[in-house]
């Protein structure tokens, strides 16, 4: 009844190669973001109509750029965190249920983190969120792989 199995090459493929074009796109995103003068104008904007503007000599872009790669790191977190855990889990450890869940439930939540941003012009938002799914379902085709593991 030992449920522990080695992770497949072509699962933990899927998982390094899904989260590294999340990684990749988010990466891309942010440069644009922060290097466009149009979109800084439009949080300003944005920041001037919610009345947040503070009369101090404050640095606005500093914190625009601050607020940026704070969002980049939110949305990057859990695809390193899965890319890295799952390499070594191939190497040197094997995985179960906890590993399959634990993750699934990551992803769903910067799934969701995702689509409530509401970025429809930008493709980088559809091909993420393509790519959270095809990561859902890799690590829910694990647990197939576990059970049957079980079985035999």
């Amino acid at each position: 009844m030992n449920s522990n199995i080695k992770l497949p090459q072509r699962e933990l493929y899927f998982i390094l190669i899904f989260c590294s074009i999340i990684i990749f796109l988010n990466s891309m995103e942010v440069m644009i973001k922060i290097k466009d003068m149009d979109l800084y104008k439009e949080w300003m904007y944005k920041l001037e109509e919610s009345e947040n503007l503070n009369d101090a000599d404050m640095d606005y872009y500093e914190l625009y750029l601050t607020y940026e790669l704070r969002l980049f790191f939110m949305k990057i977190i859990i695809p390193i965190g899965l890319g890295i855990y799952s390499y070594f889990a191939s190497k040197f450890i094997r995985i179960n249920k906890i590993y399959v869940y634990i993750w699934t439930i990551l992803l769903l939540a910067s799934l969701v983190f995702t689509v409530f941003q509401v970025q429809f012009d930008s493709i980088f938002y559809y091909i993420n969120i393509i790519c959270y799914i095809v990561l859902v379902y890799t690590l829910l085709s694990l647990n197939k792989l576990i059970n049957n593991g079980e079985n035999s």
